[in-house]
Order: structure tokens, then C-alpha cells, then sequence
């Protein structure tokens, strides 16, 4: 999650001891605080109050603010702006890009502006009950999409010849998606509130955005719940459906296929397909794993709350989890040629001359194919059966619709 909070409980005479993961790192923040009631200057470590942390948080955020708006908006608008760039798959693509553009504006700047500068709340109960509503949903809903992508191309590859999803089946689960998403964050806008936890927030009359729980252990038990719905399952389903995909891929080939010209394509195509798909999973651990684990030791060791460089070492797992918002657009769409026809139209990066040499590709390779799976099916001896005929022409048309399907569908 960006931020979440439960109670904190405080003193004047000792450091903070932190029941929560997520509260804006008040628990060691808190302590500073209490060391110097300057209003002007909420945090007591000369570390997090210097003008160069200052700036390096302000240039890595911006930067992700960025990359992420531009970058899943313009995955946006190639969708959209071509009828034939929306497919199923880019209709997932589109709603990840969504998910990504809503936790850039809702997790980044409110988080670093508030956690790491200003270190406290300056927008009130509403806004603070909306940005951790809104904070939560965007997590759900980028970790979803994903599975959803994951399933989608998982029964493409596994089942190519059977009815694939069409665009009402993908508007129905991207519907799903969000239903969820919001039902399972709906506790944070219920217990989101601006909270007083130290001497110098109640003297300084500055308030932090936090959630305040009645019972602890209902605050601990949903931590894990979202933490196991969150990273835990979306990541089993990623690391399931994508080996299946490889072992699929990358198994033997069928007993009598000729090796020739269109088969190496394929396997080419499925390489690189492959290739993506273990970035997709790497990325996506890599991105959110560090917080994670942060997550589960704060909350079965709340001590170590007391440790001074914590709020550098969440704000490091906190960037790191934010900036996958920016690696979505390349791996999911720059590395497609058709995405890359689109941004350079947007763009004007590339050449006119792509496009149609792209377009005249893909043309002739689907003649090809056709031409193909005509002159092999009529290929047969005089004294062929029927039926071997019929089973000849059905594996032809199998091995062409494989073709064109991992050709499709390569991302």
C-alpha cells in the first residue's frame, strides 16, 4: 500500500512506539518532533530536514510523476485513438495504465510532500479519508490487471484453438476488478483520520493523516490480509500462469512437423514472448518486494521503530515500489511493434516509413500463412485417405492460427 496507520501510541519521554506500518513514519518522526517545538521545522534530524534530502526527494518523485503520467497516458491514447489497437489484451493494458495514472496522482505527491517534508497533514479529514481510499484502490487494481493479463494470455496459449475472450468478457472482469478493489479497501476510509500523536503536532496544531483502530488486533489482521491480497497471491498467480506458458512455449515440437522458415519465426516469436513474460514477474517482484517484507517485520516487530535510519530506508522501498508505475508502459508496450508504430505517429520519433514497412510486414507474413496452410493441405499422395487428408489439413490450420495467434498476442 502507499501509506496505511493504526494508532500510535506516544510520549515525551521516549521514542514513539509504533503499532502501525504506514503513519507517514510518525512512530521515529514523532521523537524528532519532540526534541524542538520549532513549528517551521517539524523534523529533529538534521538528515531529513537538510536541503539535500530535501531536493533528492523532490527529484525522484517528480520523476516518476512524471515518466508515470506521461507514459501510461499516451498507452491511453494509442488505444483509444486506434480502432484496431483495441483488443482484449490492450483493454487490460488501458486499465493497468488507469490503475498506474491513479496511484501516481493519489500514492506520490501526497505521500512525499507530507511523509517526507512537510511531516504532517495539511488538507484536511476529507481529502485525508479520499487520498487513503484512493491510495488503496489504485495498489488493487494494478495488481489485478496484471493477474487478469496473466490468466488472459495463460488460456490463449494453452487453448489457442478454442473461442477466445472477447471485448464484453474483458469490460465484465475489468468491472470485477475494480468491484473488488474497492470493496476490499473500504475499511481504510472508515478508519482514516487526522490524529494528534505527538506534543508537537497538538502544540503546533498540525495533525498527520493516519488510521485509527479500535481493536489492534482487527488492525493486524487486516494489515495481513491486504498484504497476502495484495502482493502475495497476485504474485503465485503471476509466477503459475507464466511458467505454464513457458513450459507450453518452449516444449517439444509436435511428432512430424517440418522444421522450415515459419517455424523458426515462431519459435523466435515465442523466445521473446517468454522474455517478457519473466520481466513482467521480476519487475513486479523486485518493485514491490522490499516494502512488502518491510510490512510484515514492522508489524511482527514494531521495535524497530526506534532505529533512526528507518525513514530512509522506507523512503527507498517506498520509491521503489512507486516507480513501477513508470516500467508498465515498457514492458507491456514498447516492446510491441504495433505500440511502437503508435508512439512514433504521437511522438513523430520515428519515421513514416516504419509504419508502412510494418504494416507491409505484417501483411505479407499473414499471405504467407495463408498461401501456406493452402498449398499444404491440398499436398497429399494419390492414394491418401480421406481422413488423413481431413487430419492434415485440420493440423495445418492448427500450426497457422498458432502462427498468427502468437504473433498477435506478442507483447
Amino acid at each position: 500500500m502507499c501509506e496505511r496507520a493504526a494508532g500510535v501510541e506516544c510520549n515525551d519521554s521516549s521514542l514513539a512506539v509504533c503499532t502501525s506500518v504506514f503513519d507517514n513514519l510518525s512512530c521515529v518522526l514523532d521523537y524528532n518532533l519532540s526534541l524542538g517545538l520549532d513549528c517551521e521545522s517539524p523534523s529533529g534530524d538534521a538528515a531529513l530536514a537538510s536541503a539535500y534530502f530535501h531536493a533528492l526527494v523532490y527529484v525522484l518523485y517528480c520523476a516518476i510523476f512524471l515518466f508515470a503520467l506521461s507514459g501510461n497516458g499516451l498507452v491511453c491514447y494509442v488505444v483509444y485513438s486506434s480502432p484496431r489497437m483495441r483488443t482484449v489484451t490492450n483493454l487490460f493494458i488501458v486499465n493497468l495504465a488507469v490503475g498506474d495514472i491513479l496511484m501516481t496522482v493519489f500514492c506520490v505527491p501526497f505521500t512525499f510532500v507530507t511523509t517526507l517534508l512537510l511531516q504532517y497533514w495539511p488538507f484536511g479529514r476529507f481529502m485525508c479519508s479520499t487520498v487513503s481510499y484512493s491510495q488503496a484502490i489504485s495498489v488493487f487494481v494494478s495488481a489485478y490487471t496484471l493477474v487478469a493479463i496473466s490468466i488472459d494470455r495463460f488460456m490463449a496459449i494453452m487453448w489457442p484453438l478454442k473461442p477466445r475472450m472477447g471485448k464484453r468478457q474483458a469490460k465484465v472482469i475489468i468491472l470485477i476488478v475494480w468491484l473488488v478493489a474497492l470493496l476490499t479497501a473500504l475499511p481504510i476510509p472508515l478508519v482514516s483520520r487526522v490524529g494528534y500523536p505527538s506534543h508537537w503536532h497538538h502544540t503546533c496544531d498540525k495533525g498527520i493523516c493516519h488510521e485509527i483502530w479500535e481493536n489492534e488486533e482487527h488492525r493486524t489482521i487486516y494489515s495481513m490480509v491486504l498484504l497476502i491480497l495484495q502482493y502475495v497471491i497476485p504474485l503465485m498467480v503471476l509466477i503459475l500462469t507464466y511458467s505454464c506458458i513457458a513450459v507450453v512455449v518452449w516444449g517439444k515440437r509436435p511428432p512430424g512437423e517440418a522444421e522450415n522458415s515459419r517455424d523458426q519465426r515462431m519459435a523466435r516469436s515465442k523466445r521473446k514472448m517468454i522474455k517478457m513474460m519473466v520481466v513482467v514477474v521480476v519487475v513486479y517482484t523486485i518493485c514491490w518486494l522490499p516494502l512488502n517484507v518491510l510490512i510484515l517485520v514492522w508489524e511482527s516487530h514494531p521495535g524497530i521503530g526506534s532505529w533512526s535510519g528507518l525513514p530512509f530506508l522506507w523512503f527507498a522501498f517506498h520509491w521503489l515500489a512507486m516507480s513501477h508505475t513508470c516500467y508498465n508502459p515498457v514492458i507491456y508496450c514498447w516492446m510491441n511493434s504495433r505500440f511502437r508504430a503508435g508512439f512514433s505517429t504521437v511522438l513523430h520519433v520515428f519515421p513514416n516509413k516504419y509504419q508502412g514497412s510494418h504494416s507491409q510486414h505484417e501483411h505479407s507474413v499473414l499471405h504467407r500463412f495463408n498461401t501456406s496452410t493452402t498449398y499444404l493441405s491440398s499436398r497429399r499422395e494419390p492414394n491418401q485417405s480421406l481422413k488423413s487428408v481431413s487430419l492434415s489439413e485440420r493440423n495445418t490450420l492448427y500450426k497457422s492460427k498458432s502462427a498468427v495467434h502468437y504473433r498477435d498476442n506478442q507483447m
